[in-house]
């Protein structure tokens, strides 16, 4: 019988394989089929021959088996020889690049600064110049068109990183091929340690904020880098940095998403676009939202007392900052 041939019965046998849920049972079905319904049993002239001939078409489909199962082997041989050089191929480059950023670090760790003696007319110089030099970058600040940081984050030599008002990601390489069993991650309120076990740690020391520990989690990301999760504790304000001491961003340029503003409940939303307002006034030298208030008080007082002379009034609004108004 050909093998289109016997596709046609492929239904019928596959409701019975479903209904006997096991390779004996089929077996057994089948047999007592044929010992119920037919003559195989009782027509044979002896054992054998129905031993025999069961043996010949099983030894048929066997061989068929087989050989199915031997080119099932060879394609799963080199599938995982594929799947083993890409793997190998994926980690030579991880480990290249992981090798790169830890040239670059300690690159930029020689061409620090060093300390160095001077002498006290030499640092009286120093000084002045440090003095001239920020005037001039004061100046160069109220040009500065630089687009808002990544992700409202930034990076450093040892990580990257981004926030949002609640809660900020850290990414942390590591030496690629490493398990999550080998991971050191201690997070406490103000502070965190991150590294490989039997290393010296990547990260230890205190946050730029305090943070909610039962709130924080951290995942091996293709074990080549640590993601740390943290929330805020303080889900009104941004960071400049993740750890102090690092280097940080300039957090006046941070432009929240429109989407993200309108997931907050009205009154934190109000809270936060006053904040965002206030803080723009500010970098302008203009006066804030509490300060224009106090003028538009002051201003209705005036009209409304047109017999009272302010001329030479000095008034402080206050308001931690801002510009002010002139009288």
């Amino acid at each position: 019988m050909s093998e289109g041939a016997d596709e046609r019965f492929d239904g019928v046998l596959l409701n019975i394989a479903q209904q006997s849920g096991s390779i004996e049972n089929i077996l057994d079905s089948f047999f007592g089929f044929l010992q119920r319904k037919t003559d195989f049993f009782t027509g044979c002239a002896d054992e054998q021959a129905a031993e025999q001939l069961v043996l010949k078409y099983y030894k048929k489909h066997w061989k068929a088996g087989l050989k199915r199962r031997q080119e099932q082997q060879e394609r799963n041989k080199v599938a995982d020889a594929e799947r083993k050089k890409k793997v190998e191929e994926q980690k030579r480059k991880d480990e290249e690049e992981f090798n790169r950023r830890q040239a670059e670090a300690k690159k930029r760790k020689e061409e620090q600064p060093k300390i160095e003696e001077v002498t006290e007319e030499e640092a009286a110089k120093i000084k002045d110049a440090k003095k001239e030099k920020k005037g001039d970058e004061e100046e160069e600040e109220k040009d500065d068109k630089e687009p808002p940081p990544p992700g409202n984050g930034g990076s450093t030599d040892k990580y990257t990183w981004t926030q949002t008002l609640g809660a900020l990601e850290v990414f942390v390489p590591v030496p690629p091929g490493v398990k999550a069993k080998q991971i050191v991650c201690d997070l406490g309120g103000e502070t965190l340690k991150l590294g490989v076990k039997g290393e010296p740690l990547i990260l230890n020391g205190k946050l730029h904020a305090k943070v909610k520990p039962d709130d924080c989690m951290w995942t091996l990301v293709d074990n080549k880098m640590v993601q740390v999760t943290m929330e805020k504790f303080d889900n009104m304000k941004w960071w400049n940095c993740v750890m102090e001491g690092d280097a940080g961003i300039d957090t006046k340029k941070i432009v929240p998403e429109n989407s993200k503003l309108s997931d907050l409940d009205g009154e934190t939303r109000m809270t936060v676009e006053k904040m965002m307002y206030d803080q723009r006034q500010k970098s302008m030298g203009k006066p804030t939202s509490d300060q224009e208030k106090q003028h538009d008080l002051l201003e209705k007082f005036k009209q409304a007392h047109p017999e009272m002379d302010f001329s030479k009034a000095k008034v402080n609004y206050g308001g931690g900052g801002g510009g002010g108004f002139g009288m």
